[in-house]
């Protein structure tokens, strides 16, 4: 067996022979074996060499002292370090396997870590994103890294870490992650379905709702059967609320507040029925009648036939847009959104208990005199005495003939339930008198017909 010639400071490669739990015995091929303790195998040293170290495994060391008397070699592996983790070092940067380094320091352009003893630079530029925001928050912790850059000049070594490879990798698997997540949550969810979710984004005219790993739209004309200007007045960020899908394309979910709401109808018919008076605004006017606001957002529809019982009633005339208006409900039709609204079933018909017919003698009530004439009342109804028909003769002022409150004999000579039109004539009532006292007065002459005219005179020629 040849044997070495050793001496302090040299460099030797053993193969251990025997492990203790202090100390490792080496094959130098001299005259004694080599040790090594603890203290001398690394920093900071081992807990014990027990399955650390195997019988067989090559070891460098350095020399450090050899003695006679006893007889031994002390061997130390620490000078040896720094170059044996360089060479390490240099080897990661081949194989591109990543490690975990300690941030020591934070600088102006990068990181400084330390990795096996060495220093590692960092570049923010090779840094994630998120990390170089809270870069404050680094030094103490540790970070994955692979090894781009390992050389040496002189005594100066250059080593230059990246987390790109990682990150965009990290980024690849949390995105695959997102996407598998996303859509084993989308083929859950179906039209009709109704979800919790929270207001992620909020836009001019539509708000993004996040469920767990998918997304949906809630266009500003979903949120409430009312309307409203912005979307932040009824909506903040961080919300959580109730929605219901009403489309799913694809991966696109369209949703819906006011799906999961009664509309302003529906709640307008829980509280209302056919008969109820109900207060409103005069909204828009038509040819066929008025649309008439009964409550935010619901209207009806006041008909011109509605207006009054009287078929010459001009209503519309007089109501101006903003007009209350006080109604009664005569329809409720919840599918098709209608109501139908009556001013005259809160009003009385004055023509409801009228029976007269035209040639009727009626007695009528004298309600205001004017040239045109007498306005009466007859059965509640009211009618017109012409003033051609006030009198036999032409009366220049019916005020000096009638009064207010007079009850007088009339015939109607027009009897309209339809048009709501009485007339009357006093004139033909007067005439008829005249005429019965007339044919009374024929009758009369009818029985001295057979008197002659010496009838007449006969006493006198007897004379």
């Amino acid at each position: 067996m040849e044997i070495n010639v050793l001496r302090v400071g040299h460099v030797v490669e053993g193969t251990v022979i025997k492990v203790e739990e202090n100390t490792i015995y080496l094959d130098v091929q001299y005259t004694t074996e080599g040790k090594i303790h603890l203290d001398n195998y690394d920093k900071p040293a081992p807990q014990t060499f027990e399955g650390l170290v195997k019988i067989g495994d090559k070891v460098r060391a350095r020399v450090m002292k050899i003695t006679d008397d006893p007889a031994q070699i002390l061997l130390s592996r620490l000078p040896l370090l720094s170059d044996e983790k360089f060479l390490k070092i240099e080897s990661l940067v081949e194989s591109g396997e990543t490690v975990n380094a300690k941030v020591k320091k934070i600088l102006e352009k990068g990181l400084i870590l330390s990795y096996l003893e060495n220093d590692v630079f960092l570049p923010y530029s090779l840094l994630d994103f998120d990390l170089v925001k809270t870069k404050e928050e680094l030094p103490g912790k540790t970070l994955e890294i692979q090894i781009i850059e390992a050389t040496m000049r002189g005594r100066s070594r250059r080593i230059v870490a990246s987390r790109k490879a990682i990150f965009e990798r990290e980024r690849q698997e949390a995105y695959e992650t997102r996407l598998k997540a996303r859509q084993d949550e989308l083929e859950h969810i179906n039209t009709g379905d109704i979800l919790k979710g929270k207001v992620d984004k909020l836009e001019p005219h539509a708000a993004t709702i996040r469920f767990d790993h998918v997304v949906g739209l809630l266009r500003i004309s979903q949120v409430s059967h009312y309307r409203i200007d912005k979307i932040e007045d009824v909506l903040s960020l961080g919300d959580e609320i109730d929605v219901k899908v009403i489309k799913k394309e694809g991966n696109r979910l369209d949703l819906s507040m006011k799906a999961l709401i009664k509309t302003p109808y529906e709640e307008f018919y829980d509280t209302h029925k056919v008969g109820d008076t109900v207060t409103g605004t005069a909204f828009q006017k038509l040819p066929f009648g008025i649309i008439v606001e009964v409550d935010k957002d619901v209207r009806g529809l006041l008909h011109k036939n509605e207006y009054s019982w009287n078929p010459n009633d001009n209503f519309d005339a007089f109501v101006k847009i903003g007009d209350e208006l006080t109604l009664s409900i005569v329809n409720l039709d919840l599918k098709k959104e209608k109501i139908s609204l009556s001013k005259k079933a809160l009003e009385d018909n004055p023509w409801k208990n009228v029976t007269v017919k035209r040639g009727d003698v009626v007695k009528a009530k004298v309600l205001e005199v004017t040239k045109e004439g007498l306005k009466v009342m007859v059965q509640g109804a009211e009618g017109l005495i012409p003033s051609n028909e006030l009198s036999i003769e032409k009366i220049g002022r019916p005020d000096e003939y009638f009064a207010i409150d007079d009850e007088v004999d009339a015939v109607v000579i027009e009897a309209n339930r339809e048009q709501w039109s009485l007339k009357l004539s006093i004139r033909r009532v007067l005439e008829k008198v005249e005429r019965d006292s007339f044919e009374q007065y024929l009758e009369d002459e009818e029985q001295d017909e057979g008197v002659t005219i010496g009838d007449l005179f006969e006493d006198e020629m007897k004379k």
